[in-house]
């Protein structure tokens, strides 16, 4: 039996509410206004101004929440971003702005990477403005659809809508480098055998061997020493795969097998394939059913039983707390125990916003999973963290962007709390502190 689904409401702020603060704690005016507003679907929307005055106490807190007890908003932190970080390529005309359509960070936090609309790929120091950013200009022909950085922080793999995958050194200068242009470069290697979009990546282990999914209802693993598919797997009904995300099972993350659609075989592993056995890969489909492949066996060992008129968009999992999400084209987040794969856990919105990516993130400092959340971008340009494990659904944390644009890409991490935006505004934003205690 499936579960109700929850309706999750929305705190709104005016954008620039920190700059009236610093007005007003600078003694620039002595007193101003600004605008909170809170939704639910199906009740009355409640809107109010906050009053500010100037005085002596709190000058320097950073940190806000909001309640509406009337719409059971109780406490949400609006989190702003910690530090944002603008195109830093030349604009193509005035008071225009590249979107950024895809998104990650490295895994040693040194330096994110984001892909355009246009096909340009760029990468740049989280911590040094000085440092001169790395870009591939028409990296693909078209829109990029993934930047997946190795393991090392020092390689990036990207997709496109041109059915290609590109890997790209990355590698950046060091901030003493005598020239703050941009640094050029081209791929290395591209891989070519997909027959449409390529819409998602995965990295395996240290990257030796790479997965991809497609709009042409094929996954792909690919020898990234010679740029060779070396294996195809398709998906159930062959519809489209749409996002991807890749682990190593922990013990017991599956009733074995968990209603497997097609039976476990022995393969006779490619050589080339490097530390697949104990991998899963769950994927989201167009036709809005999710599927879970065993990599070792190359079977599908899951396929859900989704309805066909809301392509699922995002899918997330954390092995390490049983979990996966989705999230769908008409804002639906499903939370699944793989343990027990045919019914979610929770099923839970807001107002319909296509959900276009998803990220597990520990809520609590401490080590466990106590506090499980999820990072969520929408299309709509209301990211949130919301609560999951071991109370909700509910919204941990407000992301407080300055315009309504979509946000495409959300990542988490490294270090507790961090979470990052990026989107169709082209800016880069940085959330810290969303695991500390209210």
């Amino acid at each position: 039996m499936s579960q109700p689904r929850i309706v999750l409401p929305i705190t709104t702020i005016q954008p620039d509410f920190e700059s009236i603060l610093t007005d007003v704690k600078d003694g620039i005016v002595p007193e101003d206004t600004f605008w909170v507003s809170c939704y639910k679907t199906g009740e009355q929307s409640v809107h109010g101004k906050a009053h500010l005055t100037l005085n002596e106490r709190d000058r320097d807190v950073r940190e806000y929440a909001a309640a509406c007890p009337s719409l059971g908003i109780s406490h949400t932190r609006v989190a702003v971003p910690a530090k944002t970080y603008a195109d830093p390529l030349p604009q193509v005309e005035k008071d225009t702005y590249r979107k950024i359509s895809a998104f990650d960070i490295a895994p040693d936090g040194s330096q994110f990477a984001a892909g355009y609309d246009d096909g340009t790929v760029y990468m740049v120091s989280s911590a040094s403005s000085s440092t001169p950013p790395i870009v591939a200009r028409k990296c693909h022909l078209s829109s990029v659809t993934s930047v997946k950085y190795f393991p090392s922080s020092r390689v990036l793999l990207t997709a496109g809508a041109d059915f290609a995958l590109n890997i790209l050194p990355a590698d950046l200068p060091s901030a003493s480098s005598p020239s703050k242009d941009p640094i050029r470069i081209t791929p290395v290697r591209t891989l070519k055998a997909h027959t449409r979009t390529v819409t998602c990546t995965g990295i395996i282990s240290r990257g030796r061997t790479v997965l991809s999914g497609s709009k042409d209802a094929t996954l792909r693993l690919w020898d990234v020493s010679s740029g060779a598919s070396i294996r195809t797997l398709a998906s159930g009904g062959l519809k489209p795969v749409l996002a991807l995300s890749l682990g190593g099972p922990s013990e017991n993350a599956f009733v074995a097998p968990p209603d497997g659609d097609s039976p476990a075989v022995n393969v006779q592993l490619d050589p080339r394939e490097v530390d697949t056995q104990d991998k899963v890969v769950f994927c989201a489909l167009d036709s809005g059913a999710f599927q879970a492949f065993d990599l070792g066996t190359k079977a599908s060992v899951f396929h859900s039983q989704g309805p066909t008129s809301a392509p699922l968009h995002a899918i997330a999992y954390a092995p390490a707390h049983h979990l996966v999400a989705t999230g769908s084209g008409v804002g639906v987040v499903d939370v699944y125990d793989t343990r027990l794969l045919g019914t979610p856990l929770v099923s839970f919105g807001r107002n319909g916003a296509s959900i276009e990516d998803l990220d597990f993130v520990s809520l609590s400092q401490s080590t466990g999973d106590a506090e499980v959340g999820l990072a969520i971008a929408t299309e709509d340009g209301l990211p949130y963290v919301a609560n999951v494990r071991p109370e909700g659904p509910s919204v941990r944390a407000e992301l407080i962007v300055t315009d309504c644009e979509a946000v495409r890409s959300v990542c988490v991490g490294p270090g507790a709390g961090i979470v990052w935006t990026a989107g169709d505004d082209g800016v880069v934003r940085r959330y810290e502190g969303l695991s500390e205690e209210k």
